[in-house]
């Protein structure tokens, strides 16, 4: 288990083996959530579509808030950005900005389990949620200035930048939507190439923004 990252509510956070018990009913969770939405749900019906008991699920987890907190501290925990790293940080605005969203699109992309659920709803305001929420206004007030910078630098064209960090936002939601393919490196280097050229005051430097960052891969 990390030790080494900011501490959640939930304490430190173990690992979680793929194809356990525990595993399973992250899996189930994550997809009735984003079916039906969170509050929609009983424990009762996770324990049914587990092929367990609901006395057994609470072996695992203390409750649906429980359930729904480990997913959300396992998206954290995989993403630089939701704890607080930027990417490339001594490289110029334009590249950080590339480097980091695409790596946070290769995990949305790569992700165990589904998080439409959780992170496309009013669920994240809510008091059980205040603390991964906090981390996601911080990773876009982040991300305000880094676009400030390359405004100033004359990387980006000019604009609101909270306005400009929205619209970041709303791509890496949108994402979660997609359907998944073998090759969510390619599909994670198409988005995030489609945005830069949206932000990029002269989009034919996108190139060598890419040959920056691989250099660095």
């Amino acid at each position: 288990m990390r030790t080494d990252v900011e501490v959640s509510p939930l304490g430190i956070f173990p690992e979680v083996a793929e194809g356990s018990t525990a595993d399973t009913i992250l899996k189930v969770a994550g997809r009735l959530f984003a079916q039906k939405g969170f509050h929609a749900i009983s424990t009762r019906e996770i324990a049914s579509e587990v092929g367990i008991r609901k006395a057994s699920l609470f072996h695992h987890f203390a409750s649906k808030v429980a359930i729904a907190q480990h997913l959300l501290e396992y998206g954290r925990l995989r993403s630089p950005l939701l704890q607080g790293e930027e990417l490339l940080p001594q490289s110029r605005p334009a590249v950080r900005i590339y480097a980091t969203f695409r790596r946070e699109l290769e995990l949305e992309f790569t992700s165990r389990y589904e998080m439409r659920g959780l992170y496309l709803s009013d669920l994240m305001e809510e008091p059980d949620f205040v603390f991964w929420n906090e981390r996601h206004k911080r990773a876009k007030q982040a991300g305000e200035r880094t676009l400030a910078e390359g405004m100033k630098s004359g990387e980006f064209i000019e604009g609101s930048t909270a306005l400009f960090a929205h619209f970041l936002d709303s791509v890496l939601l949108g994402a979660i939507r997609l359907q998944r393919h073998a090759d969510v490196l390619e599909e994670a280097n198409v988005i995030a190439s489609l945005m830069m050229r949206a932000l990029l005051s002269n989009p034919a430097d996108l190139e060598s923004i890419k040959q920056e960052v691989s250099k660095t891969r």
